[in-house]
């Protein structure tokens, strides 16, 4: 297996060595073959053939969309204590959909969320029956997906605040461990990659970068931006007072596979990709939310028609975009559209 080093040279750099997508593609293709996952080799095959590549959609939202319980503070992080067979029946719904990756339902359930509840002495048996869960969906479909492990730096949310903008700091140290935490438990379960997800604070990203930069498994970050009006430059999603491009070259500073823009407005993604793909090399990705949160629900308010986001999807693909799904909000109905991407 590859080793990873912060010391990486900077996107800009790799972006000049890799100006070709063929050149790309081939080091995608030895990363993966390094890492001697099966279900990963053959993403990055497709990737080769440059077949569009569907992720799934938002796993919590549909989970509460089904009638799962959402915690206060810990949003979706205990379904699969509290409801396992529908976090199977959730995953499935995605395979049948298309998704050639399903989520594991992980973005709330690190000991960041789980232990000011008390449930710090069960963060490892909640993973593992998430990650159980996306693979059981797997077996039973017997489907060719790869399952992604997703990570995030998101703390307990307060009831009707956007989660993290308001949380206390929390040492490096401490991030370091919670992360390194949950890697040890994807690599140890069986999930094909990491996903780093809704990335945008910079002190807790360093911490989760540097972790996940030393892993065995491939690595894709995604980043979340907003804007203020519809001419106003991209910013971090969580800090107005940082711009969308410092985050982007944040990331850029690791061995990541992918970087994409995430739980992102969709007038505002091809934007994103524009920023992401001027310092990066690599795979793009792309998986806006629709809706808005008031912990611990979601609203399911205007949601994109998912043959809209299918248009607007059409548009990040000829902008170099190969890897496609939804966030908050979107469900089966939309990886369902996405899916036609292969066809186009």
């Amino acid at each position: 297996m590859s080793s990873k080093s912060t010391s990486s040279p900077s996107c800009i750099a790799r972006k000049k060595r890799h100006s070709e997508v063929t050149e790309n593609v081939a080091s995608s293709k030895s990363q993966a073959d390094e890492k001697m996952t099966y279900f990963y080799a053959e993403l990055i095959k497709k990737r080769e053939q440059l077949i569009p590549i569907i992720l799934d959609s938002g796993v919590s939202t549909e989970l509460e969309r089904r009638g799962a319980k959402m915690r206060n503070g810990q949003w979706s992080g205990c379904v699969a204590i509290d409801d396992y067979e529908k976090l199977v029946e959730t995953h499935i719904a995605y395979i049948e959909a298309g998704a050639d990756i399903i989520t594991v339902n992980s973005y709330a359930s690190s000991r960041l969320m789980l232990g000011p509840a008390g449930l710090g002495n069960e963060v490892q048996q909640i993973n593992r029956l998430n990650i159980s869960a996306a693979i059981e969906a797997r077996q039973k479909t017997r489907a060719n997906v790869s399952v992604a492990g997703s990570i995030s730096h998101v703390l307990p949310f307060t009831d009707g605040v956007e989660g993290a903008k308001q949380q206390p700091d929390i040492s490096p140290e401490e991030l370091s461990d919670c992360y390194s935490e949950m890697i040890s438990i994807f690599e140890n379960e069986g999930v094909d990659l990491i996903l780093l997800e809704m990335m945008s604070i910079p002190a807790r990203m360093t911490p989760l970068f540097q972790c996940a930069n030393k892993s065995s498994l491939p690595i894709w970050c995604g980043l979340s931006a907003k804007r203020e009006t519809p001419t106003a430059p991209l910013t971090s999603w969580h800090d107005t007072s940082v711009s969308f491009e410092d985050i982007v070259i944040q990331a850029c500073q690791y061995d990541f596979d992918a970087i994409g823009i995430m739980h992102t407005s969709v007038d505002a993604i091809e934007a994103a990709l524009v920023v992401i793909k001027s310092n990066f090399s690599g795979m793009l990705m792309a998986y806006p939310d629709s809706g808005y949160f008031v912990a611990p629900n979601w609203q399911f308010e205007d949601i994109i028609e998912p043959q809209v986001l299918l248009e607007y999807a059409k548009g990040w693909q000829k902008s170099g975009c190969s890897i496609f799904g939804g966030c908050c909000g979107l469900g089966p109905e939309h990886t369902t559209a996405l899916s036609k991407l292969k066809s186009v």
